[in-house]
């Protein structure tokens, strides 16, 4: 979501059907791997995206989607500036010691209130929804109290609004985003 809106996307919004935003993110206890970044040529450590690549692809028993191993890969230093078992040191972890989970969240929420991105929490996406080319158009939604959230799009346009629809599937109202 954030990438979008810095790409220029307008109308984004965040579904979470957790009643905080996180996931398994805010348990994380590790680092951010990265490569060839300032804190590792000030150590003198070599490190590269190809090495970065071949080391997940490697761990990922050569599973990976080796194309959007190598965009983490290129990207890995940009997310270590913005956050704060490999062949060369790698794992990069707040200063203070501090879990990069929780940090990595809060600066996420951070930048979606700062972008001012809506999240919806304790809402499912229930159907995503493609046109006839495969590409998505939209998706259906249900909170925690059952209501039905539709948001679609035509083209690069999204919509301006999220539809609450009834049960029966009858407007209930909207979120103008």
């Amino acid at each position: 979501a954030i990438q979008a809106v810095q790409d220029g996307a307008t109308d984004v919004v965040v579904l979470e059907k957790m009643p905080i935003t996180g996931g398994n993110t805010t348990r994380s206890t590790g680092g951010l791997n990265a490569c060839a970044t300032k804190y590792q040529e000030a150590e003198g450590i070599e490190d590269s995206v190809d090495l970065f690549v071949e080391d997940t692809m490697k761990g990922g028993k050569e599973l990976n989607n080796k194309e959007l191993v190598t965009v983490m890969a290129e990207n890995s230093a940009a997310a270590v500036g913005m956050f704060g078992g490999a062949s060369v040191k790698r794992i990069h972890r707040p200063t203070d010691t501090s879990a990069v989970g929780p940090m990595l969240v809060k600066a996420l929420n951070n930048k979606m209130a700062e972008l001012n991105i809506p999240v919806l929490l304790e809402t499912t996406a229930k159907q995503i929804l493609v046109n006839d080319e495969g590409a998505v158009c939209g998706v259906v939604a249900a909170d925690k109290d059952g209501r039905i959230y539709l948001a679609e799009w035509k083209g690069a346009k999204k919509s301006q609004r999220i539809l609450v629809l009834n049960e029966d599937c009858t407007l209930a109202g909207s979120i103008t985003c």
